[in-house]
C-alpha cells in the first residue's frame, strides 16, 4: 500500500534517499546533493515563490517518490509549479500517476487551477510521462552553466560604452534609483516568454521592495549590477546567493530598457557580476542560469561569457 504524507524530519533520511537516486539519472549534468544541502535548500526555498509544500510516497517503510510544488504568490495566485519524483527503482508501476492524483486533488482544495513543471528534460522519459497523463507541452527551455575554473576572466573585462557606468549593491536598491529600476525591469515583458503558464509581476517601486524584503528575511543574497545612464538604471542583472548553496550561484534575470538596446549592456552586467563574484566569493565554483529557448540573443550572450548549454527542458503544464 502506498502511502502519501507531508514531508517532516522523521523522514528525510528517506527524501535524501530519493534525492540522491534520482538526481544521476534525472538530470546526469548536475552534481549530486547531500544530505545538508538539501535539508539546507528545505528550510530555503527561492524567496519568490510563496509557500512551498512537500509531499512523499511510502511504501514498506521507503520512500518511493516525492512532489515539490510552490504555491505561486500574487499574479500567479491560480497557479501551482512544481514536479513529481519517483525512485528509478519503483518506476512504472503507477506510483507517479498515484501521487499526481492526489497532488492535484490538495491543489483544488487551495484553490490552484493549474499545475505547471518548468524543469521537465526535453526529449525524456518524463516528458512522454506527463503528455501521457496531461499536461500539454509549452516552452522550450535552456538551462546553461558556468563553470568558474574552466573560463579565462579575460572575457569578463568588457568596458561600458561611452555615455554608462556601471553600478552595483547587495539587496536595497537606492532610492534615487527606485523608479527607473521598476522601469527597466517591467521591460522583462517583451523577452521571448511563450508558452509559459506564470506570469512574470507588474514591476513598480513597490513590488521592488517587496522582492528585497522577502530576500532579507529568507537570508538569500540579492546582487544587482546596473547600467546607469542619464542618472536613471537602464540595463540591469540579478543573481541570488542562497545560504543553502555555498558553491553555485543562482543568475536571474537580465533586462535592458527598449532604447537602450544594441549596445552591448546586458553583456556588461552580466560580465561584470561575474567579475564582482569572483573578487570575494572565492568558494563559488558554478554559475548557473536558465533562458527560454527562442531567445536566442541571451544564449549567445551567455556563451560569450563562458557558459555552456547544460539541459534543454520544456515547460508542461495542465489543469488541476
Amino acid at each position: 500500500m502506498l502511502e502519501i504524507k507531508p514531508l517532516d524530519l522523521d523522514d528525510l533520511d528517506g527524501y535524501v534517499a530519493l534525492r540522491v537516486a534520482t538526481q544521476p539519472v534525472d538530470d546526469p549534468t548536475a552534481p549530486v546533493p547531500d544530505r545538508e544541502r538539501i535539508a539546507r535548500g528545505l528550510r530555503n526555498p527561492r524567496v519568490e515563490h510563496g509557500e512551498v509544500i512537500h509531499r512523499i510516497a511510502v511504501r514498506n517503510g521507503v520512500v518511493v517518490a516525492a512532489a515539490s510544488v510552490a504555491l505561486l504568490p500574487a499574479e500567479n495566485s491560480r497557479i501551482a509549479a512544481g514536479e513529481v519524483e519517483v525512485h528509478p527503482d519503483h518506476r512504472r508501476q503507477g506510483i507517479g500517476t498515484e501521487v499526481l492524483e492526489a497532488l492535484l486533488t490538495e491543489l483544488r482544495g487551495r484553490g490552484r487551477e493549474t499545475f505547471e513543471n518548468l524543469w521537465v528534460t526535453r526529449g525524456s522519459a518524463g516528458e512522454r510521462w506527463a503528455v501521457a497523463r496531461g499536461f500539454t507541452v509549452g516552452a522550450h527551455r535552456l538551462w546553461q552553466k558556468l563553470t568558474i575554473a574552466d573560463v579565462d576572466p579575460a572575457v569578463w573585462d568588457v568596458p561600458a560604452p561611452d555615455g554608462y557606468r556601471v553600478q552595483q549593491w547587495i539587496n536595497a536598491t537606492p532610492e534615487h534609483l527606485l523608479a527607473s529600476v521598476a522601469a527597466t525591469r517591467q521591460s522583462i515583458v517583451d523577452a521571448p516568454a511563450e508558452g509559459i503558464v506564470s506570469v512574470s509581476p507588474a514591476w513598480t517601486p513597490e513590488q521592488v521592495r517587496a522582492k528585497e524584503s522577502l530576500a532579507r528575511q529568507a537570508g538569500v543574497e540579492q546582487r544587482i549590477v546596473t547600467a546607469v545612464h542619464g542618472g536613471e538604471v537602464v540595463a540591469l542583472t540579478e543573481l541570488s546567493l542562497y545560504p543553502s548553496n555555498v558553491t553555485s550561484a543562482w543568475q536571474e534575470d537580465t533586462v535592458v530598457a527598449p532604447a537602450h538596446r544594441g549596445r552591448g549592456l546586458g553583456r556588461l552586467v552580466k560580465a561584470h557580476m561575474l567579475r564582482w563574484l569572483l573578487a570575494d566569493r572565492p568558494a563559488l565554483e558554478f554559475i548557473e542560469t536558465q533562458t527560454n529557448g527562442d531567445n536566442v540573443h541571451m544564449i549567445r550572450v551567455n556563451h560569450r561569457l563562458g557558459f555552456v548549454d547544460a539541459r534543454e527542458m520544456v515547460t508542461v503544464s495542465r489543469p488541476c
